[in-house]
């Protein structure tokens, strides 16, 4: 017989690990770094790497453990990308830790990175979107009293794309890649 740890005795991060395995429907692999701010946890990254398809997911947990004036909901960043290299999962991780303090990640938020995320592509940067790959993207709650948390996608851009974003809209603009923003090696825009 199986015994399973009871719902409250477990941690909040064993809470969002849990919902984070139910909506993906596999194990993940974690990966923990140390807070690049004092006071804070850490940040963990939470990452779904799919060989045979060539398919990478991510998830951060510890965003929302920091605050910022101007983000209205705890948020949590997830990307998922069509590659088998590893930076893309430690680069959700990294980013969570370096701008939760200093970034609300709203949706349409540019952030560039300065050089290229991955030998796999030239992409320079991300947008911050509504999720797109997961079919159940309702609040994750870690602890009893939390208001929920909400999950964002970093979605992998060119920097050269931030003209056409402004010129376009955002929602045109994540219309044209819709096919295709997994992507790494796509045309840029």
């Amino acid at each position: 017989m199986l015994l399973k740890k009871p719902d409250f005795l477990k941690s909040p991060i064993e809470r969002y690990r849990q919902s984070i395995e139910e909506r993906m429907q596999s194990k993940a692999q974690i990966y923990r770094e140390k807070s690049a701010q004092k006071k804070l946890p850490f940040v963990y990254t939470f990452a779904f790497p799919q060989p045979e398809e060539r398919l990478i997911t991510a998830f951060s947990y510890g965003v929302s453990f920091a605050s910022h004036p101007e983000r209205l909901q705890q948020v949590e960043l997830c990307l998922q990308v069509v590659s088998n290299e590893m930076n893309w999962v430690h680069i959700v991780g990294y980013l969570a830790n370096q701008l939760r303090t200093d970034c609300p990640f709203r949706k349409g938020e540019i952030i560039k990175i300065g050089q290229q995320i991955s030998p796999d592509s030239e992409m320079d940067a991300f947008i911050v979107a509504e999720v797109q790959f997961l079919n159940d993207t309702s609040l994750i709650y870690d602890r009893k009293k939390s208001k929920g948390i909400q999950l964002v996608q970093l979605i992998p851009i060119y920097q050269s794309e931030i003209v056409s974003i402004q010129k376009m809209g955002l929602d045109r603009f994540l219309q044209a890649i819709k096919t295709n923003y997994q992507l790494v090696d796509r045309k840029a825009i």
